[in-house]
């Protein structure tokens, strides 16, 4: 599933002050001003111990650590969580509500009987520790006893003897065509690598080293307690590697051109299995339900090249692979000395200090949900217990058709936009498909077989059988060729709506607001929250994923979602003048942002790269701020305050400058300080002159939308 902005980032950053940027300011006289960003004033008040209780700082001059003061402030830092705050304490809070949802002998649903079961395999430590590795034996020996190439597809086929869809290509996720949106296809997979990423076989570099080691060692654990000895894992090892190098040598996907992604990676049954070259890719996936499905996404090169080692000759290497992917799929649910081994062994070897974090109860019950394929049957239950009246969907419902209004005014005022791209922009706009709380189905996990310590099941079992409940749901709509972009599917775990995030996606031209997302107000402020604080904490966002619709990549998809018309060409419906005007917009906001070094002798902030993020951050603002100027008692204060409180976070330096290089969101400081700065409200709720740190000349301010 296209998931590509996400508006949670895990870390946030820091921001110090150097020589370069010291100004002669101070609180009661005020000097020159520099051209940096903050004028000196701000630090990144994120970084655990850069606010102290001593420290006066004026919200003039550094609104993100002023207004944050009392949680930075109060909040004792744990480095082992790496970052601290609402969105960590809000997830915490949904996974502990969970267990209390199951437990409800208030709700009816088939669900929960199995739910309670997994709970009680999950977190009977005593039990799964007298199973040990025997739950896993009866795999690895199932793999071991394949004695040719067509038991091998036999297996690979097979729901019950390979429930974790463990192959060399096997099924991913329904979805839209590229150019046919309103038509499925069913996306292939690769498999998950046991060093990660498929780059670490084509480039052999100290991180592939340390990757493969730990490899080497947790498949050398596992099978050394299962009694293999030591030539027999080596031999597991290196054939396992040789396979997964050729694999990986002979990916494709990512390199396609846009002919080969539109026109020869999508195709029909006969075109799969000419790709195919004798493959048998239709037989496994007929096995598994698939027979039914017309139309495949496939990386065709690469599927070309598995009939080269599919035979006799390798199995040797193929059942090799099998064993490590299946050690990866059941690692964490077996007994508690495995479980310990994993942990220590996906220590840092470069962390200094590095030691194994354990999880509570409730986090430990939520990651094996989604080990077992079980979250839509978790996410159908809490809808009942939290979301059974309504209410909370209306009122977040009501909210986002209100950002709506206000998002056609800021289009209509847009003086940079030409008529035509004006009227393509509403249209879109008006077509925009948005998501709220509820997906559009229920799960039902009534039919799988999981049984309790009691009954002779196992914690690995119950993992099976949630996940070959998953699988067949998924070969069941496969065989529906037509799409409906609209719906949302709760077996989509991509779209689990108990995670504390919201998105937008290009390709369907909607965006969800998540369950999750929609307490951080109630977890931040309490039940009472305000207008103005659901304001701070959800509205924006919900701004902030409409402006996603309008950025230099969603504006390249139309109303439906589409990058093709029905002619089959480009469906950019921005004119190029116009694109080359939000370009030179976006790039001004870039080089603001590239002013800023936050952390001295470090690198600069990469603006082009956080600058779409930003413009949807400003976006979402404005958006918010157009639709509260007629409310004569709207307290603006209290709303500037519940949007520094939503990003508000304590971290590390390290993970700054690991953000700084790969996150496309501004670091957490500067979604605060730059996006208010650019507001006159902003400016004029705290009487901000020329000289504060907080002060933006309106010659340099940059509302891209």
């Amino acid at each position: 599933m296209e998931k590509k902005y996400l508006v949670i980032k895990k870390v946030i950053a820091l921001y110090l002050l150097t020589a370069v940027m010291a100004v002669s300011i101070t609180a009661c006289g005020r000097g020159k001003v520099s051209e940096i960003p903050g004028h000196g004033f701000w630090v990144d008040s994120d970084i655990a111990g850069t606010v102290k209780a001593e420290d006066n700082i004026r919200l003039q001059d550094d609104f993100a650590a002023a207004a944050n003061k009392d949680f930075l402030v109060s909040t004792v830092f744990d480095p082992d969580k790496g970052a601290m705050g609402p969105f960590y304490d809000t997830q915490a809070f949904i996974y502990s509500r969970y267990r209390e949802a199951i437990h409800d002998e208030n709700i009816s649903d088939e669900n929960i009987n199995v739910l309670r079961k997994y709970e009680e395999l999950v977190l009977d430590w005593d039990s799964r520790n007298a199973l040990g590795l025997e739950p896993l034996r009866a795999y690895i020996d199932d793999i071991c006893n394949i004695s040719d190439i067509d038991e091998f597809t036999a297996y690979q086929g097979s729901l019950t003897r390979n429930p974790f869809n463990i192959g060399l290509y096997m099924s991913a996720v329904v979805q839209g065509q590229i150019k046919l949106v309103d038509k499925s296809i069913l996306t292939l997979k690769k498999p998950s690598y046991s060093m990660g990423e498929s780059s670490y076989y084509v480039s052999f570099d100290a991180n592939a080293l340390e990757k493969k080691e730990k490899v080497y060692e947790t498949v050398d654990y596992f099978l050394t307690r299962l009694a293999f000895d030591k030539e027999e894992i080596k031999e597991i090892l290196e054939a396992n590697f040789r396979l997964e190098t050729f694999l990986a040598r002979h990916e494709c996907e990512s390199k396609f051109s846009e002919y080969e992604a539109t026109e020869e990676a999508q195709c029909d049954r006969e075109g799969l299995k000419e790709y195919c070259k004798g493959y048998p890719l239709l037989d496994i996936l007929d096995s598994r339900g698939f027979g039914e499905c017309k139309s495949f996404y496939v990386d065709y090169p690469y599927v070309g090249a598995l009939n080269s080692i599919y035979n006799d000759a390798h199995l040797k290497e193929l059942k090799a692979f099998l064993i490590v992917q299946t050690i990866a799929a059941s690692q964490y649910l077996l007994d508690r000395e495995a479980y310990d081994k994993v942990l220590e062994i996906g220590l840092s070897r470069k962390e200094e200090g590095a030691h194994v974090i354990y999880p509570e109860d409730d986090e430990l019950f939520a990651s094996s949900l989604k080990l077992a394929g079980l979250i839509p049957a978790m996410d159908t239950v809490y809808l009942k217990k939290y979301y059974s009246d309504g209410s909370k969907i209306k009122m977040v419902s009501d909210f986002i058709d209100g950002l709506i209004v206000s998002y056609r005014k800021m289009i209509n005022e847009e003086e940079w936009l030409t008529d035509e791209s004006r009227a393509k922009a509403i249209e879109k706009l008006d077509n925009m498909i948005i998501h709220v709380v509820k997906p559009d189905n229920m799960a039902d996990y009534s039919g799988a077989d999981i049984k309790s310590y009691s009954e002779g099941g196992n914690l690995l079992d119950a993992a099976a059988a949630g996940n070959i409940v998953l699988n067949k749901y998924i070969a069941k709509i496969s065989a529906v060729s037509d799409l409906d972009r609209s719906y949302w599917d709760i077996y989509d775990t991509d779209c689990s709506t108990t995670e504390v995030n919201c998105f937008y996606m290009p390709s369907k031209n909607c965006f969800y607001i998540l369950a999750g997302w929609t307490t951080l107000a109630e977890y931040i402020y309490g039940e009472d929250f305000t207008f103005e604080e659901f304001a701070g904490c959800v509205g924006t966002v919900a701004g902030h994923e409409i402006s996603h619709g309008f950025d230099a990549n969603g504006s390249l998809y139309d109303l439906y979602g589409r990058q093709y018309d029905d002619d089959g060409n480009k469906a950019d419906w921005m004119s190029s003048e116009d694109r080359s005007r939000l370009d030179e917009r976006a790039n001004v906001l870039a080089n603001y942002f590239s002013l800023i070094r936050p952390i001295p002798g470090q690198t600069r902030v990469i603006g082009s790269a956080v600058s779409d993020e930003a413009i949807a951050d400003m976006g979402g603002l404005k958006a918010v701020l157009y639709m509260v100027k007629d409310m004569p008692d709207f307290n603006y204060d209290k709303f500037f305050r519940a949007y520094a409180a939503l990003w508000a976070e304590l971290t590390t330096k390290e993970n700054d400058l690991n953000l700084m290089e790969y996150d496309e969101h501004p670091l957490n400081y500067l979604r605060i300080n730059v996006n208010l700065q650019q507001f006159d409200e902003f400016i004029d709720t705290y009487n901000i002159q020329p000289g504060d740190g907080m002060y933006l000349e309106p010659k340099r301010r940059v509302n891209v939308w």
